[in-house]
């Protein structure tokens, strides 16, 4: 290994010690010249080395760690035994029946930049920095020699790319034949994945732990659904007993997908009148108030509105905004499944910003329970900015003003 060294400023080393995976450019005493995803050897100020990171010179988050050991070599046995131990420790934890679930889950799992999603016997994989993606093809090697996948599928069309250096680059199978949306299962429920097409990897997996409290919530509910996407909530709810679900997302083959969904575990969403599915903007329904309020339990999980710190302040006020017209649309007892996906924004800002927007409706509120991401998509005590979804499910106490 031949490496070059990166050496650290006094007494920066302690994060890293501590298994903070960044460093930061203003943390750097001496920094090598170096390419666009270059492997470098990270040493305290006083010589001691640190491991091995991937370096980017056009980036303040300078360097990303990959391994504390600065003597194992970076190739495919690395990233196997990197994926197979992460294997073991995911699989430990999943619920029964479940399929489906984060393998990898970036720099808090260790692989900077990269994501890992398996659908039963399929993969799919995202890289997102420049270093991984100098590693690809021993990712893609690394890959099959472990996990023998049916499929194996890249998702690297991530505008976040961009901010590496890096362009977004269009769906590819790298192994495999991909006839459609493809099965697997969570919690013992069918669902389908559309691995090329969908968002994200095809499908939120993240939001498991959402779903399941949502079904022990539905019994005997008017339930409504936003952002749905596949309406994996939906079935959850209508499994509980929901009495009612409307699904509505901006996506028609997105509401297809989730009439599919329901059909797989035995509801019939075209024939059962208690399904309805709007395609429809949300905010533009707002406007018409083309809402049947009141409900029993609304879902409320948009995508991210704050991609960057400049965002942080519009992105409070569009959750404001939108938490205060669902806390409308409640009637006392009615619940309030509110998420948000968007890293910048602090657990206790969300919890602020939902206050807020209870207080301006008039509507008192008790936290039943307020969920992070699930143990797959790993969050580190060391690496609070690997920290990114937040779910408060509310309930109302008292609702002062009449329902809009």
């Amino acid at each position: 290994m031949n490496h070059p060294t990166l050496t650290l400023k006094p007494a920066k080393e302690y994060p890293i010690k501590a298994g903070h995976p960044w460093i930061f450019s203003n943390a750097i005493e001496r920094e090598p010249r170096s390419e666009l995803g270059d492997l470098v050897i990270v040493e305290s100020y006083g010589g001691e080395p640190l491991g091995i990171g991937m370096i980017n010179p056009q980036n303040s988050i300078r360097v990303r760690m990959i391994t504390r050991d600065a003597t194992i070599p970076i190739d495919t046995d690395f990233l196997s035994n990197r994926l197979k131990e992460l294997d073991g420790l995911k699989k430990a934890y999943l619920p029964t029946k479940t399929s489906g679930y984060r393998l990898c889950h970036a720099d808090a799992d260790g692989l900077p930049g990269l994501i890992v999603d398996r659908y039963s016997d399929a993969l799919v994989f995202q890289i997102s920095t420049a270093g991984m993606e100098r590693l690809k093809d021993k990712v893609i090697e690394a890959l099959q020699k472990t996990f023998k996948p049916v499929i194996l599928v890249e998702r690297s069309d991530l505008d976040s790319r961009g901010q590496e250096g890096l362009t977004a680059t269009a769906p590819e199978i790298h192994h495999g034949t991909l006839k459609g949306p493809l099965l697997f299962m969570e919690h013992g429920i069918k669902f389908v994945a559309d691995l090329m097409q969908g968002q994200k990897t095809g499908f939120f997996l993240d939001q498991r732990e959402t779903r399941q409290r949502i079904r022990e919530l539905s019994k005997g509910r008017r339930v409504l659904n936003l952002f749905a996407y596949s309406g994996a909530s939906s079935v959850y709810a209508a499994l509980g007993g929901a009495t009612e679900i409307t699904t509505v997302d901006t996506s028609a083959s997105a509401l297809e997908l989730a009439k599919q969904n329901l059909k797989l575990n035995g509801l019939n969403p075209e024939d059962e009148e208690r399904f309805q599915f709007m395609e429809a903007d949300v905010f533009e329904l707002f406007k018409t108030k083309s809402f049947k309020a009141p409900y029993d339990l609304i879902i409320c999980d948009p995508p991210a509105f704050a991609k960057s710190s400049a965002g942080v302040m519009r992105a409070l006020e569009a959750y404001k905004s939108l938490n205060q017209r669902c806390l409308w649309m409640l009637h006392e007892g009615g619940i309030l499944v509110s998420s948000s996906c968007s890293g910048r924004v602090s657990a206790e800002d969300f919890r602020n910003t939902l206050r807020i927007a209870a207080g301006h409706t008039g509507r008192e509120a008790r936290v039943l329970d307020f969920l992070g991401q699930p143990f797959d998509h790993t969050e580190k005590l060391s690496f609070p900015e690997g920290r990114y979804l937040k779910t408060a499910i509310l309930e109302i106490t008292r609702a002062a003003k009449e329902i809009v």
